[in-house]
């Protein structure tokens, strides 16, 4: 009985031992498997994305990005874009994008709402202007992550930017060397267009007038006096927050000799407002304003109020974009008037033969980018993506889309179909575009003009860009770069200046609209003072610097 009792507890432990090997084996296979599906944070977990997309299939990315006009009137969501689509497959990678809705004021709402929820997506693409405080703020906060290790061991087609061109890299980098941006640039021989606005004009009714396009702010006073008297309007249009409100948009200010915000003198940071010449801005245009030259609504304005004063001659100038203005407008204007006709006018100056300086040019890092939430479980995967985006296979595919159906190569160059270009559902071309791939979005990659040469299909827009980029370099000198402000300088700044921004939107108005004297604005001054002016010129001077030294 002994023996065979002794037999019997031999083979339970051996089946037991063997189920046993069997469960560790399989748990083992789960971990390996687990940890392709998950890879963490980089800084703690060294596994990458290569071994997850090869074994597990697409790794899943949720990208938070709002859909920019053209976008929303073709397309639900970027995930029915045809380039996106493409890159999905070329990356291994499957996207599921959240578009935020409404205006841009909206969409900070609801990315702070989600920011507070602690819920966020994989990626965030936006310009990091809409960031209070700024990427590094994120980054504290703990809602994104750094990217230097990532960008070295993954990222060879951004690393290499960076490594050759170190004024790029400065532009990119925190002033602690930190990344936390995957950028949007405009680089290289195919990255020059920087200005895309400007003053604009009836060309036609130059030519009706005997007049030629103005230059100088007094030529700018006669043509628009010349079109009121002869076409019975108000000659010059403008929306809410682009005659020195907070909108970024250069009118006549520059002309001055000043920035309407914050700029440089040399290596010194000034604030417009400050200088003598604001003054003598607002004492020209309450004297236009008063004459009848600037459209009384101006300061009530919205986009769509504009586009309808300008396609309906009801107004004959005003500051708009190459695409987005001409491009839309003309075709409108020419449906009812085959002759009518814009034109891009050169920043103004005050004197014949200055040079401008204040033009609406930017960086090569436009600080617009994608952005790594710290809850995202596959962080390599997303960056070998997003660098897909600056190989030359990539940039094509981002600026052209997809070739043999968007464009095709043609002596060396991509050249747009006619599904684009005369697109056979009648969409304008900017929507064209939009329907197939992401090239007029502010989205990681590099910009390529060869774009814009075909986006600017009307003979108006090819002259205009001309126009407006004569003098971009002189922007340089007097235009801050993509600086960055601590957190606790960001929320202090940001304290500051949302006050005075108020308040000098308020006084401005008053004055060019004549409820107020020009010399009122001296008292306005002394306010800026009391409310921390000085203080915010100290914080853009120190973060300045701090750019200098990077």
């Amino acid at each position: 009985m002994k023996s065979l009792f002794s037999k019997k507890v031999i083979a339970v432990l051996m089946v037991l031992l063997l189920a046993s090997s069997l469960a560790a084996a399989c748990g083992k296979n789960n971990a390996n498997e687990g940890s392709k599906n998950n890879t963490g944070n980089p800084a703690t977990n060294n596994g990458g994305s290569k071994d997850s997309n090869q074994s597990s299939g697409p790794a899943n990315l949720t990208v938070w990005h709002p859909l920019n006009p053209n976008a929303q009137a073709v397309v639900q969501s970027l995930s029915d874009v045809a380039m996106v689509q493409e890159w999905e497959k070329k990356t291994n990678v499957k996207f599921k994008f959240e578009h935020p809705t409404g205006t841009n004021a909206d969409a900070q709402q609801q990315f702070g709402v989600m920011v507070a929820s602690g819920s966020y997506p994989d990626l965030i693409i936006w310009h990091m202007s809409n960031f209070q405080g700024g990427p590094a703020k994120l980054y504290q906060d703990g809602v994104i992550m750094k990217l230097n290790d990532l960008i070295d061991q993954h990222a060879p087609n951004l690393k290499k930017i960076l490594d050759e061109n170190p004024l790029i890299a400065k532009q990119i980098k925190a002033d602690n060397g930190d990344i936390y941006v995957f950028p949007n640039l405009k680089i290289g021989d195919h990255g020059k267009y920087k200005t895309f606005s400007g003053q604009m004009i009836r060309e036609d009714w130059l030519k009706e007038l005997n007049l030629e396009a103005p230059e100088t702010v007094d030529e700018w006073e006669n043509v628009l006096r010349k079109i009121k008297e002869a076409k019975g309007i108000f000659p010059y249009t403008s929306e809410k927050g682009t005659l020195l409100g907070s909108s970024s948009s250069m009118d006549f200010i520059g002309a001055y000799g000043i920035g309407k915000d914050f700029y440089l003198e040399g290596k010194q940071v000034q604030y417009g407002p400050l200088q003598p010449g604001f003054k003598d801005y607002l004492a020209r245009m309450q004297q236009w304003y008063k004459d009848g030259l600037i459209d009384p609504d101006y300061a009530s304005n919205d986009n769509a109020a504009k586009e309808a004063k300008m396609t309906s001659g009801k107004a004959a100038a005003t500051f708009g974009y190459i695409g987005g203005s001409i491009g839309s407008w003309l075709p409108a204007m020419q449906q009812s008037n085959p002759d009518a006709m814009l034109k891009g006018v050169q920043y103004p100056v005050l004197n014949k033969g200055d040079e401008p300086k204040f033009t609406e040019t930017g960086w090569d890092y436009s600080n617009t980018g994608a952005l790594l939430s710290s809850k995202i479980k596959n962080p390599e995967a997303a960056i070998k993506a997003l660098d897909y985006l600056l190989s030359e296979e990539g940039s094509l595919l981002k600026n052209f889309g997809i070739e043999g159906t968007t464009y095709n190569m043609v002596d060396g160059q991509p050249v747009y179909t006619d599904l684009i270009m005369n697109n056979p559902d009648k969409l304008p071309v900017g929507q064209a575009m939009a329907k197939y791939f992401i090239a007029n979005y502010p989205f990681p990659g590099v910009d390529d003009d060869r774009y814009n040469d075909q986006y600017y299909a009307l003979d108006a827009q090819k002259d205009a860009v001309k126009v407006f980029a004569q003098y971009s370099h002189n922007a340089a000198s007097v235009l801050l770069p993509p600086i960055a402000l601590t957190p606790e300088e960001a929320s202090e700044y940001g304290k500051i200046m949302t006050d005075i921004n108020t308040y000098r939107d308020e006084v401005v108005t008053k004055i060019i609209m004549g409820t107020a004297k020009v010399e009122s604005f001296d008292q306005a001054l002394e306010q800026f003072k009391k409310m921390g002016i000085d203080r915010a010129i100290e914080i853009q001077q120190a973060a300045f610097d701090r750019f200098q030294n990077r």
